[in-house]
């Protein structure tokens, strides 16, 4: 194929992946299944209750003893409140463990039936509820297993000084996420500033005026 019609038929697709099941898609592009979450099952059940009470007592650590974050931005409290989320779910007799690479998902768990479980976390301000793009997925190379994949939210809202505090979380099946698909063409400032494409440029300490 050539580049030409290899572009073409990229806008001619990506239009079609608007609006996907994450499921389907998680299965096409790695060699794992992507289990639901079923309630009338008690493993599952037993799953989502561990995490539900991991959750309600991060939030009670919040509320009670007055547990505040510093920083100037969002992703600069996100790891500690992660870290202190692993605790609690640890508590509850799930193994745990961060995957360290960049990339969906953040965290591995395995309950008391050795079932494998794919955990993501999104942190964000309560009042931003925005269309803006807040997942990603890119490739399924950290996934080594069938699992079920769950997305926990944290709401966090800035109180005086840098200080976060956590005011709501949301728990999600991503079993029931549909996706899209964004086809873009884009470079880094490496691609764009070469010798080639300059046609003028200056600096302010060799400026004349």
């Amino acid at each position: 194929m050539q580049p030409k019609d290899a572009i073409i038929k990229l806008t001619e697709i990506a239009p079609i992946l608007d609006k996907v099941s994450f499921k389907d898609v998680l299965e096409l592009t790695s060699p794992y299944k992507l289990y639901p979450i079923d309630l009338n099952q008690e493993d599952d059940k037993e799953l989502i209750d561990s995490l539900v009470t991991s959750c309600k007592s991060l939030l009670a650590l919040a509320t009670k003893a007055r547990r505040r974050y510093e920083g100037a931005r969002i992703n600069e409290v996100s790891k500690s409140i992660e870290n202190e989320l692993v605790e609690e779910i640890r508590k509850t007799g799930l193994n745990t463990r961060i995957l360290s690479a960049q990339g969906y998902p953040d965290i591995e768990l395995k309950d008391t039936h050795n079932r494998v479980i794919y955990l993501e976390i999104k942190i964000s301000g309560v009042k931003e509820k925005t269309g803006f793009r807040t997942f990603y997925y890119s490739s399924g190379k950290k996934i080594t297993s069938d699992a079920r994949h769950l997305l926990l939210g944290l709401g966090v809202v800035k109180e005086s000084g840098n200080y976060w505090k956590i005011e709501e979380w949301t728990l999600i099946d991503l079993s029931k996420l549909n996706v899209h698909l964004k086809a873009e063409f884009n470079a880094s400032n490496i691609d764009m500033y070469t010798t080639e494409s300059a046609l003028a440029k200056s600096r302010a300490d060799s400026a004349l005026f």
